[in-house]
């Protein structure tokens, strides 16, 4: 009894002495969304609940900003980790740590009216003629820049929004994603019936990535807790299971 009752006791202590870790992201729903208590989303979630306790650590997320402010702020050592970066020469060169696989694809995907004659997109051409939203500034992929499409591009933060009720309101074709799971996300919220139709376009792998400050500790304990996190495509299971229940 006294072993148990010192048990007891000792857990509050070792709890608190598990180690902070700060964490920046950029808002890319439904990973990553803002909110008024801070960021939260599928992405965090999966996080807090599989990569943290295998680690031994509490991850502590900064509010969302844009990928350049993030970039710096782990060149500089404001925030130690990011759970999705691509990755660029120009990071390496900066010596941002760039921690286990890719486990993480963003595929690109247009969302269309349900009424398109559309099926499937195979080439340039099959959009020729066809106005697309997407968000000004963001990057393209090589395909869509080829193809003979007019860019609607909007400036408003919740520009994902924006450009469903142009859809929906016929003023646009189609809406440019980075990611399927973020037309879905959006679609579900905007109650419409989107048909989401799939880029012939390699998707971007993107991996977590530590600010040079990182110890190689931190960096090897991840690199741990991510291979028993992700293994037998865990992540995927527990994304489409996720958007189920939200009804996605």
């Amino acid at each position: 009894m006294k072993l148990l009752l010192a048990a007891v006791l000792a857990l509050p202590c070792t709890l608190a002495a598990a180690e902070e870790v700060s964490v920046g992201v950029f808002a890319i729903a439904p990973f990553v969304v803002a909110g008024p208590q801070g960021p939260h989303g599928l992405l965090i979630d999966f996080f807090n609940k599989e990569i943290a306790p295998r680690m031994g650590v509490h991850f502590n997320w900064s509010a969302p900003v844009g990928v350049t402010r993030l970039e710096q702020n782990l060149i500089h050592g404001a925030v130690m980790f990011t759970p999705l970066l691509a990755k660029s020469p120009e990071r390496l060169q900066a010596q941002i740590i760039y921690a286990g696989d890719a486990d993480i694809r963003l595929e690109p995907c247009l969302a269309m009216r349900p009424d398109t004659q559309l099926t499937a997109i195979s080439s340039p051409s099959d959009l020729e003629g066809m106005t697309i939203g997407w968000v000004q500034s963001g990057a393209l992929p090589d395909f869509l820049r080829r193809s003979k499409v007019k860019f609607d591009l909007v400036s408003a933060v919740n520009w994902e929004e924006t450009n469903l009720n142009k859809l929906k309101a016929g003023r646009i074709d189609g809406a440019f994603f980075s990611d399927a799971y973020t037309a879905r996300y959006f679609g579900m919220r905007s109650g419409a019936n989107f048909r989401i139709l799939a880029l012939p376009a390699e998707g971007v792998p993107v991996f977590a990535a530590f600010s040079p400050q990182a110890s190689p500790a931190l960096v090897q304990r991840y690199e741990k807790a991510a291979r028993e996190a992700f293994a037998k495509g865990r992540w995927k299971a527990y994304l489409e299971k996720a958007l189920a229940v939200h009804g996605g």
